[in-house]
Protein backbone atom coordinates (compact mmCIF):
# COMPACT_ATOMS: atom_id res chain seq x y z
CA UNK A 1 0.00 0.00 0.00
CA UNK A 2 1.40 3.35 -1.00
CA UNK A 3 1.89 6.33 1.29
CA UNK A 4 -1.04 8.10 -0.39
CA UNK A 5 -3.35 5.12 0.15
CA UNK A 6 -2.23 4.93 3.77
CA UNK A 7 -3.05 8.60 4.32
CA UNK A 8 -6.41 8.10 2.64
CA UNK A 9 -7.23 5.21 4.98
CA UNK A 10 -6.15 7.21 8.01
CA UNK A 11 -8.38 10.09 6.93
CA UNK A 12 -11.28 7.71 6.34
CA UNK A 13 -10.77 6.22 9.81
CA UNK A 14 -10.73 9.66 11.44
CA UNK A 15 -13.92 10.64 9.65
CA UNK A 16 -15.63 7.44 10.75
CA UNK A 17 -14.42 7.98 14.30
CA UNK A 18 -15.86 11.52 14.33
CA UNK A 19 -19.16 10.31 12.90
CA UNK A 20 -19.30 7.59 15.55
CA UNK A 21 -18.76 10.17 18.32
CA UNK A 22 -21.55 12.35 16.93
CA UNK A 23 -23.90 9.39 16.75
CA UNK A 24 -23.02 8.45 20.31
CA UNK A 25 -24.03 11.95 21.42
CA UNK A 26 -27.32 11.54 19.54
CA UNK A 27 -27.82 8.19 21.26
CA UNK A 28 -27.38 9.88 24.64
CA UNK A 29 -30.01 12.48 23.68
CA UNK A 30 -32.40 9.70 22.64
CA UNK A 31 -31.83 7.99 26.00
CA UNK A 32 -32.52 11.23 27.88
CA UNK A 33 -35.72 11.82 25.89
CA UNK A 34 -36.86 8.25 26.55
CA UNK A 35 -36.22 8.69 30.28
CA UNK A 36 -38.11 12.00 30.25
CA UNK A 37 -40.99 10.36 28.42
CA UNK A 38 -41.16 7.52 30.93
CA UNK A 39 -41.20 10.01 33.82
CA UNK A 40 -44.06 11.86 32.10
CA UNK A 41 -45.99 8.61 31.71
CA UNK A 42 -45.54 7.91 35.43
CA UNK A 43 -46.77 11.40 36.37
CA UNK A 44 -49.83 10.93 34.16
CA UNK A 45 -50.58 7.64 35.95
CA UNK A 46 -50.22 9.35 39.33
CA UNK A 47 -52.52 12.17 38.20
CA UNK A 48 -55.07 9.58 37.12
CA UNK A 49 -55.07 8.17 40.67
CA UNK A 50 -55.23 11.57 42.37
CA UNK A 51 -58.37 13.18 43.73
CA UNK A 52 -59.76 16.63 43.11
CA UNK A 53 -58.39 19.18 45.54
CA UNK A 54 -55.19 17.15 46.11
CA UNK A 55 -52.14 19.34 46.66
CA UNK A 56 -49.62 19.21 43.85
CA UNK A 57 -46.34 20.87 42.97
CA UNK A 58 -46.24 22.01 39.36
CA UNK A 59 -42.76 22.12 37.77
CA UNK A 60 -42.16 25.33 35.81
CA UNK A 61 -38.56 24.55 34.80
CA UNK A 62 -35.07 25.38 36.07
CA UNK A 63 -35.89 24.03 39.52
CA UNK A 64 -38.89 26.34 39.94
CA UNK A 65 -42.18 24.89 41.19
CA UNK A 66 -45.66 26.24 41.80
CA UNK A 67 -47.79 24.76 44.58
CA UNK A 68 -51.41 24.19 43.61
CA UNK A 69 -54.50 22.06 43.86
CA UNK A 70 -56.07 19.79 41.29
CA UNK A 71 -59.27 21.42 40.19
CA UNK A 72 -60.01 19.68 36.92
CA UNK A 73 -58.31 16.42 36.11
CA UNK A 74 -60.49 14.86 33.45
CA UNK A 75 -58.49 16.56 30.70
CA UNK A 76 -54.85 17.47 30.25
CA UNK A 77 -53.19 19.82 27.78
CA UNK A 78 -50.40 18.31 25.66
CA UNK A 79 -48.12 19.89 23.07
CA UNK A 80 -48.30 18.25 19.65
CA UNK A 81 -45.66 20.35 17.90
CA UNK A 82 -45.28 23.78 16.28
CA UNK A 83 -46.36 25.42 19.57
CA UNK A 84 -49.79 23.81 19.27
CA UNK A 85 -51.44 22.28 22.33
CA UNK A 86 -54.58 20.19 22.52
CA UNK A 87 -56.79 19.07 25.34
CA UNK A 88 -56.94 15.28 25.80
CA UNK A 89 -58.26 12.84 28.34
CA UNK A 90 -55.91 10.37 30.03
CA UNK A 91 -56.38 7.80 27.28
CA UNK A 92 -55.60 10.38 24.58
CA UNK A 93 -52.50 11.57 26.42
CA UNK A 94 -51.26 8.01 26.89
CA UNK A 95 -51.81 7.31 23.19
CA UNK A 96 -49.71 10.33 22.18
CA UNK A 97 -46.99 9.40 24.68
CA UNK A 98 -46.95 5.82 23.36
CA UNK A 99 -46.59 7.10 19.78
CA UNK A 100 -43.67 9.29 20.87
CA UNK A 101 -42.07 6.32 22.61
CA UNK A 102 -42.31 4.22 19.43
CA UNK A 103 -40.74 7.02 17.38
CA UNK A 104 -37.87 7.30 19.86
CA UNK A 105 -37.36 3.53 19.98
CA UNK A 106 -37.28 3.30 16.17
CA UNK A 107 -34.85 6.21 15.98
CA UNK A 108 -32.63 4.63 18.63
CA UNK A 109 -32.65 1.29 16.81
CA UNK A 110 -31.69 2.91 13.50
CA UNK A 111 -28.96 4.90 15.18
CA UNK A 112 -27.53 1.82 16.90
CA UNK A 113 -27.55 -0.10 13.61
CA UNK A 114 -25.66 2.74 11.92
CA UNK A 115 -23.19 2.86 14.80
CA UNK A 116 -22.61 -0.87 14.45
CA UNK A 117 -21.88 -0.48 10.73
CA UNK A 118 -19.41 2.32 11.41
CA UNK A 119 -17.71 0.31 14.15
CA UNK A 120 -17.34 -2.60 11.72
CA UNK A 121 -15.85 -0.31 9.06
CA UNK A 122 -13.43 1.09 11.64
CA UNK A 123 -12.44 -2.45 12.67
CA UNK A 124 -11.83 -3.35 9.03
CA UNK A 125 -9.50 -0.37 8.61
CA UNK A 126 -7.68 -1.23 11.85
CA UNK A 127 -7.14 -4.76 10.56
CA UNK A 128 -5.72 -3.36 7.31
CA UNK A 129 -3.36 -1.15 9.32
CA UNK A 130 -2.18 -4.12 11.37
CA UNK A 131 -1.47 -6.10 8.20
CA UNK A 132 0.47 -3.20 6.73
CA UNK A 133 2.70 -2.70 9.77
CA UNK A 134 4.88 -5.78 9.15
CA UNK A 135 5.10 -4.78 5.46
CA UNK A 136 6.23 -1.27 6.35
CA UNK A 137 8.83 -2.57 8.82
CA UNK A 138 10.16 -5.11 6.31
CA UNK A 139 10.23 -2.55 3.46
Amino acid sequence: MSEKELQQKMLEYQMLEEKFKQMNQQRELFAEKMMELEQTRQVVEEMKKSKKEDDVIIPLGSGLFLPGKIDKKEKMVIGIGADIVVEKDFEGVNKILEERKEILENGMENLQNNMLQIAQEMQKIQTEFQKMMPEQQAG
